[in-house]
């Protein structure tokens, strides 16, 4: 695309290097703003829409869900990793992880689905599955692993 302008003795070219692109409006206004010295006012033709359907859109385009309150007991899927019992509980929304009700270990609280808050299609919001590592348990780990990689006997 290619475009010229003048004006009391001032030109401006414009061009798009690529045949098939062509130069925005608003750019083509700038332009001639530049050109001419005048100032324009861009508006755009949106149509206006009621708050009632503009919250239906945007409740569309987000797919909000009904997050619980928090410490609302949720729906959760426990298999401890401990001592192998199985059993649905409830656990309070918001908690990171439970002890097991028979051997009192401590199992992580994984979101059932990818969005935290959101309940599976068991109606589960927590999968307890996994051992619950804080960040002492983690840095234990670390130093174990690191002797153990360098021939190191255990302290």
């Amino acid at each position: 695309m290619k475009l010229k302008l003048e004006s009391n003795g001032v030109s401006l070219k414009l061009a798009t290097t690529d045949k098939n692109k062509n130069v925005k409006f608003k750019t083509i206004v700038k332009a001639y703003e530049l050109v001419t010295g005048d100032e324009l006012e861009i508006t755009e033709n949106v149509p206006k829409i009621d708050e009632k359907s503009r919250e239906r859109q945007i409740q569309h385009n987000y797919q909000e869900y009904d997050r619980p309150e928090y410490r609302e007991p949720v729906k959760t899927d426990v298999a401890c990793p401990y001592c192998g019992l199985t059993c649905i509980k409830n656990i309070p929304f918001g908690y990171r992880f439970m002890n097991c009700p028979q051997c009192r270990g401590k199992i992580f609280l994984n979101s059932a689905t990818d969005n935290f808050g959101e309940k599976d299609e068991h109606g589960f919001y927590y999968k307890a599955t996994e051992i619950f590592k804080d960040d002492k348990d983690k840095y234990e780990d670390d130093a174990l692993l690191e002797q153990m990689k360098a021939g190191q006997p255990n302290e």
